[in-house]
């Protein structure tokens, strides 16, 4: 694929297209404190997760070509600037390969170690199923320094069960990989296709496990759920305490709606599950990411369906005794509708504010023009109360979200999104806000 000609046209459109939001904001925001970057090619690219850097940041997505898609990983300074690129995947001929989460280990300074957890699909000669990918647990681990990166290992698995003495796999997807503290050991959390190889005949469950840095050692594996649809979401170490969380569809949901939050801690040494709650209103309640909020834990996600949706924020407290869902219902127009949004990521900021990022799927801006698919970034207060004015939405062209973010020390933060400029081409971006969480706008 050659990008020499389409790459420096592309910075020269983004270049324009930056002038001129720049001079359509009211704002006059400081360009040396804001900044929208774009990467990408003739393919389609997605962001999936954002790490922070000492002297920048990594940004993974998946790459889409007609026959195959992959990793696709970018490293950029702290302005943005990208560094470098490159693909990671699978070697088997036309395998889907799609990540999920990442995991920077940087225990040992002179040489970090990257770990990056997806899904491999592909055919398999072994599975009595013609041409019908199926798919793995895909794990890559990454030496990476500012001037590029290697792959050191990797692993493809499918959980397996031994009935009757014969062997039965089971299709299987990563979610997250993170890091045991202290230890050069790594947790895995996947979801499971059980009852035969194709996944749309099945039921799915929860796949916790724990093993060597290297992959080649499994200390312990768990397969757990309700024994309807449980959907791995995120891990997250809260000060040496253990989680993950899931999407559950279950009856024991508090509203019986038809999708509920899960959030479980486990023992890092056995396990085994010590503590779990699940949370759920009469609407679908779809989770998103989870973060530590000292005390306590937060979760981002979506409640409701079809053309009322709406991002909330749920509180709950580190023994998952209790739990608060708040509702960031936010009206735009002068009728006072309601925005339907998605929310896909926070970070709280150190007196108690949240930002969430996401997506608002369509309303009507204050020149009552009606806009639909933009990046939307959501500022609360501690209970979750929107800060109305300070709302930011931003689009390009088509179709816009806001995968992830993060906070600087500084308070100012940066979005991972995905941007369409039409046609059949998506693009990955970084946007940096200023203090107040203000960015570049059109």
């Amino acid at each position: 694929m050659n990008r020499k000609f389409y790459l420096p046209i592309l910075c020269v459109i983004s270049g324009v297209w930056l002038l001129g939001c720049m001079s359509e904001d009211s704002h006059s925001l400081d360009p040396s404190e804001v900044f929208i970057k774009y990467y990408g090619s003739e393919s389609e690219e997605q962001v999936i997760d954002m790490l922070p850097l000492s002297d920048g940041f990594l940004l993974l997505g998946s790459r889409t070509d007609v026959d195959n898609a992959d990793y696709y990983l970018v490293r950029t300074d702290s302005a943005g600037n990208r560094l470098w690129e490159g693909v990671i995947n699978h070697d088997t001929v036309g395998s889907v390969d799609i990540p999920s989460k990442m995991y920077l280990d940087e225990s040992n300074a002179a040489d970090p170690r990257l770990y990056i957890a997806g899904t491999s699909s592909f055919d398999r000669a072994d599975d009595n199923l013609d041409k019908v990918p199926v798919d793995h647990l895909f794990l890559a681990s990454l030496s990476i320094s500012p001037t590029g990166y290697s792959v050191i290992d990797t692993l493809v698995y499918r959980y397996s069960e031994v009935l009757s003495g014969v062997t039965t796999y089971y299709p299987t997807n990563g979610v997250d990989i993170l890091g045991v503290e202290g230890e050069e050991e790594l947790l895995v959390l996947a979801t499971v296709s059980s009852g035969s190889n194709d996944p749309t005949l099945d039921d799915k469950s929860i796949l916790l496990m724990r093993l060597s840095s290297d992959f080649q050692n499994k200390d312990w594996e768990r397969k757990t759920g309700f024994g309807n649809d449980e959907i791995g979401k995120s891990l997250l170490n809260a000060n040496g305490r253990y989680y993950y969380m899931a999407a559950v569809t279950t009856s024991s949901g508090v509203g019986n709606g038809g999708v509920d939050v899960l959030i479980s801690e486990f023992d890092v040494v056995s396990g085994n599950e010590d503590n779990q709650m699940d949370y759920g209103t009469a609407d679908n309640d779809e989770p998103a990411n989870i973060i530590f909020t000292n005390p306590g834990i937060a979760v981002v996600g979506t409640t409701g369906s079809g053309s009322s949706q709406y991002a909330f924020i749920l509180r709950v407290d580190s023994n998952l005794g209790s739990a608060q869902l708040r509702t960031l219902s936010y009206p735009k127009n002068s009728s006072g509708d309601l925005w339907n949004t998605q929310g896909y990521d926070l970070v709280q900021k150190t007196n108690g504010e949240f930002f969430v990022v996401g997506k608002v799927l369509s309303f009507t801006d204050e020149n009552n023009d009606p806009r639909e698919d933009e990046i939307l970034l959501l500022p609360t207060d501690g209970i979750g109360e929107v800060y109305e004015s300070k709302v930011q939405e931003y689009g390009s062209v088509q179709n816009d979200v806001g995968n992830a973010i993060l906070l600087k020390e500084d308070g100012s933060m940066v979005i991972g999104a995905t941007v369409h400029f039409g046609g059949s081409a998506t693009m990955m971006s970084l946007m940096k806000t200023n203090r107040k969480g203000e960015f570049l706008r059109n």
